[in-house]
């Protein structure tokens, strides 16, 4: 690819895979790197695409290639077996139309890549730099992110040393890098994926909101209580938690019924204080759906327990038929 001093036997480049071997290309110099590997070679000419696929049909990684700007429109670099570009810098590439179905493509740097209409189904893409990438089009199918974008894991990182401002602005990535992708899978109808996306661009708002914050608490609630509207099971074990704990409180501050005052009393025996924490479990249930047979009475203190699980009750169901008729009208 590159051209060797007239009459010298070629060098070879000194790039060093992740799995130690070498690259197999010419450097024009001893401890060169070789064309593809060389940031200073340039890679916009109209030539490039038809290269790149013909080293990738040879069967050599491709790891770590330097492609910033290149005009891969149209490239035809995928397989069965799926070619190696991890760590490739693609930044600012053109890869609009490129079939990159199952490409390995982790660590890559895809920094305001014109992806548009690219088919990138099965491809990896864990740890890759995706700020800026333009998706508009793109096949995602079974596209595999990893649990979280790049700028996340960094965020958090910075965070954690102290670097409260490199954090934030890290953060306000990620939750853009999270919403490029919730829209291209919400245009492609994929609201599965969709939906995983918009739950972490939620979570990348409330980290930058400040920490003790009511906004950032109830945030937290929101996410605790449905996933911010994504996840029915939660709503279902926020509702759970709700009953068996104001439960609890009954049984502590004591209820009113037919058969008398019932309150925890370590005089009584286990069978007979798990009777009546049973029929505070029953109160709070009636309580929760707001039903209200009116055969128990709180007492005390415990009037305000039975209003506040009343309220979040109500709240609550009406939160799962949402969360539930969401999820299923979108699957």
């Amino acid at each position: 690819m590159t051209a060797s001093a007239e009459g010298s036997a070629p060098a070879t480049c000194a790039y060093v895979f992740a799995d130690g071997s070498a690259c197999t290309g010419e450097a024009p110099s001893e401890g060169g790197l070789c064309f593809w590997h060389d940031p200073k070679a340039p890679k916009d000419g109209p030539e490039i695409r038809q290269q790149l696929e013909s080293w990738a049909r040879s069967g050599r990684s491709m790891e770590g290639f330097v492609l910033r700007q290149a005009r891969l429109e149209g490239a035809r670099l995928s397989s069965q077996d799926g070619f190696d570009l991890r760590g490739a810098d693609l930044s600012r590439a053109n890869l609009q139309g490129a079939s990159l179905f199952n490409l390995d493509l982790r660590g890559a740097r895809l920094l305001k890549a014109d992806l548009s209409r690219a088919n990138l189904n099965h491809a990896r893409l864990e740890n890759a730099e995706l700020l800026g990438a333009m998706l508009e089009g793109a096949k995602l199918e079974e596209g595999k992110w990893g649990a979280v974008v790049l700028q996340e894991t960094r965020a958090d990182a910075a965070i954690a040393a102290g670097t409260t401002e490199e954090g934030e602005r890290l953060y306000k990535e990620a939750e853009e890098v999270y919403r490029n992708l919730r829209r291209t899978y919400d245009a492609s109808g994929y609201f599965q994926d969709a939906g995983r996306f918009f739950y972490r661009e939620m979570v990348m708002r409330r980290k930058l909101l400040p920490r003790w914050s009511m906004a950032r608490a109830w945030s937290k609630l929101v996410d605790l209580a449905s996933g911010y509207g994504e996840s029915p099971p939660r709503v279902i074990l926020f509702s759970s938690l709700v009953v068996f704990g104001a439960a609890f409180f009954y049984f502590l501050l004591g209820v009113q019924t037919s058969d008398g005052f019932l309150i925890a009393n370590p005089q009584a025996g286990i069978a007979e204080n798990v009777n009546r924490y049973l029929t505070c479990l029953y109160f709070s249930v009636v309580t929760f759906c707001t039903i209200g047979y009116g055969d128990v009475l709180p007492q005390g203190y415990a009037r305000a327990v039975a209003v506040s699980e009343g309220f979040i009750g109500a709240f609550s169901m009406a939160l799962f038929i949402l969360v539930f008729s969401k999820k299923m009208t979108r699957s």
